[in-house]
């Protein structure tokens, strides 16, 4: 299983505000706010392939099962998610992420997982960007700025400082479609993010890390404008995700 689309690793991290506007085909089959994502599949090669399922109550998501066993459970609070949480077969978390609100905006965020507790605190600036500061154990703590335009994250900066500072940046792409979970009630709020599916407004066409690497994504879409189909272009790394509604 790819552990890295279940623990949201940290390079090509953190965040991905959203909005709940956007336009699809004027052939609409559905009203476009019950349009709900019920299965992924992901093939990565001819012999590896993860299979999701999707459960919601309304438009609250309940939870997520890859079909080698790991789930993960959605906790709200009124119209807020305040709790995700993974656990195996044998009912044992794996991972969480609890969320605390201030004036209906995420201020902390607290990833757990068996090796490590990584911890985020946010501050919504005047201009739009989202300021944090990181701490987690074993690691360095680290300070951060969100940049977003059309609600979606285009810009993450991380900075360290210790004896040789240094700044890892990751700059993020979209079309103008519909992102799968759109719908998804209180998705907007959330910062952080796996930035292959989930909490962005459009979907993510382009992840570059300067100096290091660049992917890029094409999908396909259905009347409504939401996709169907996302290849990646990888050639070491080949994977395509078909969504179904």
């Amino acid at each position: 299983m790819k552990l890295r689309n279940i623990f949201f690793t940290l390079l090509l991290i953190n965040s991905l505000v959203s909005c709940s506007t956007d336009t699809g085909s004027k052939k609409e089959t559905q009203p476009t706010t019950s349009v709900l994502v019920k299965k992924i599949i992901k093939t990565y090669r001819p012999n590896e392939v993860d299979i999701l399922t999707y459960k919601y109550d309304g438009n609250k998501i309940v939870s997520e099962t890859w079909d080698g066993g790991l789930t993960t459970y959605y906790t709200y609070t009124g119209d807020v998610i305040t709790k995700i949480e993974t656990k195996g077969a044998d009912n044992i978390t794996k991972w969480s992420l609890d969320y605390i609100y201030l004036n209906g905006k995420v201020a902390k965020e607290i990833e757990k997982s068996n090796w490590e507790t990584d911890s985020r605190t946010y501050t919504y600036n005047a201009n739009g960007t989202v300021s944090y500061a990181r701490t987690r154990t074993g690691g360095e703590s680290t300070t951060g700025l969100l940049t977003f335009e059309n609600g979606n994250l285009v810009k993450n900066e991380e900075f360290y400082s210790g004896q040789f500072p240094f700044t890892n940046t990751a700059i993020f792409g979209y079309d103008t479609k519909n992102n799968p979970f759109k719908n998804v009630l209180g998705f907007n709020l959330l910062l952080y993010s796996n930035p292959e599916d989930m909490f962005s407004k459009n979907n993510m066409t382009q992840i570059e890390v300067p100096g290091n690497s660049m992917d890029y994504y094409t999908f396909k879409y259905d009347a409504n404008g939401y996709p169907t189909e996302r290849t990646g272009d990888n050639p070491y790394f080949p994977e395509t995700y078909q969504y179904f509604y």
